[in-house]
């Protein structure tokens, strides 16, 4: 019987170099690498499992997980000094804008997998990418301002002022880049099937846009004007910040670990057809015999290659199916009881009695069971009659009589009989 080859229609990267597929047939292996081709259906379900190749999930977990670890150099920056916190700032926005830039990779293989407006929009991924380069000119410019305040050299009020100005759009315009980039960060988890993770993207981001927003005005003016007052009102909302980037960081560990859950389960769906043609093979060598290893059900001795029906080599078991349990021949297997007497004490009675349930796999009272002997004997009327000749004269015998009434009613009838 003929068998339909289907191959693969669209352009479609391999999941661990990258080499088009568009040709081959699906569950071989890929000419470039030699690695399993991952089987899927023709219609896909929209989710990154089936669309997305390893190689593009790697990165992206790649990304994700420079960006949080970002987000955790930003957080604990704000417990060390402030010279500290402004190195640490900046190698934390480029760790941050590097992760972004990864996860805006574009998606591979767009001809053949659900299109999506946001993940497959250019333009928009360019913006995501231009909005965030924010984030290090932020960290520049505050420690520009911190280098100023510690100046010993005087007049640079002017260039403090113009600073603190410039400071605060570029810090409103990053603070704001958290909108388009939660968006798109947001659509990347809804790909995955994750749409609580998706809604506290999207929730976190206003609140980083509006809240940073206006903390980044209050400190731009505070310092541009010198009021320690709009400075010490800018630090209530940046308590609210503080919470709300942990959150956010934490939602971004959640999809790092998406990402690693996603490239682990594409690594064993991948080996599938290795895992197939290995069964494949070991059919084809041991024909009508065990091909998986197993164990023998009653020394442990390893079945593979033999046929089923025979004795173990080891035991003698008679070795079945692997899906059928063991019939085990009475003539060449040690009998589980090994016929001892029955344990008298030293009056020469029964000890007791074992039942089942306090009894092991060979028979033997286990460790606890409790041995059970009647309270009361059973009373020896003597011996029983085998037959009337017996001496059983004292037996009342009991005299049965015959209805022929019913015999005569079933009987045939003569003319004789009426007359």
């Amino acid at each position: 019987m003929s068998t339909i080859q289907t191959h693969i229609a669209h352009d479609r990267e391999c999941d661990h170099c990258g080499y088009n597929l568009k040709g081959l047939q699906p569950g071989g292996k890929c000419p470039e690498c030699g690695r399993p081709i991952r089987q899927r259906s023709a219609k896909t379900s929209g989710t990154i499992m089936d669309e997305a190749p390893m190689h593009f999930v790697k990165k992206l977990r790649f990304g994700f997980l420079l960006s949080s670890t970002g987000i955790v150099l930003t957080v604990l920056s704000v417990f060390t000094p402030r010279t500290v916190e402004v190195a640490i700032d900046i190698f934390a926005s480029l760790l941050w804008i590097l992760g972004i830039y990864f996860i805006t990779l574009p998606r591979p293989n767009r001809e053949s997998i659900r299109k999506d407006r946001v993940l497959d929009n250019d333009r928009f991924r360019l913006i995501v990418r231009l909005l965030n380069i924010t984030w290090p000119a932020e960290a520049l410019i505050g420690a520009a301002i911190f280098s100023l305040q510690n100046s010993t050299t005087g007049g640079g009020g002017i260039m403090l002022g113009l600073l603190a100005g410039f400071g605060a759009l570029i810090s409103v315009a990053a603070w704001v880049s958290m909108i388009p980039t939660s968006v798109y960060l947001a659509e990347l988890a809804y790909w995955t099937s994750n749409n609580n993770l998706a809604d506290r993207l999207r929730g976190c981001a206003w609140i980083l846009a509006v809240v940073g927003t206006i903390t980044a005005l209050l400190t731009g003016l505070g310092i541009a004007l010198g009021s320690t007052s709009l400075i010490f009102v800018a630090a209530f909302p940046s308590i609210i910040i503080f919470f709300t980037v942990i959150v956010y960081n934490f939602t971004f560990l959640q999809m790092t670990h998406v990402m690693h859950w996603v490239v682990n389960n594409q690594d064993h769906a991948s080996g599938s057809f290795e895992r197939k043609e290995e069964r494949r093979k070991k059919e084809e060598q041991y024909k009508g015999r065990i091909v998986d290893d197993t164990p023998c059900d009653y020394c442990g001795f390893n079945l593979i290659g033999l046929e089923p029906g025979n004795p173990c080599p080891e035991c003698g078991t008679l070795i079945s199916h692997p899906t059928i349990p063991a019939i085990r021949d009475p003539a060449k297997v040690k009998p589980y009881h090994d016929n001892t007497p029955i344990d008298l004490d030293e009056h020469g009675e029964n000890k007791g009695v074992f039942f089942n349930e306090q009894l092991d796999a060979r028979g033997k009272p286990k460790a606890g069971g409790t041995p059970y002997a009647p309270q009361t004997e059973v009373p020896d009327d003597g011996d029983i009659p085998l037959s009337p000749d017996d001496e059983a004269d004292d037996i009342p015998k009991k005299t049965i009589r015959h209805d022929t009434t019913k015999d005569d009613a079933l009987k045939p009838r003569s003319f004789d009989d009426d007359a």
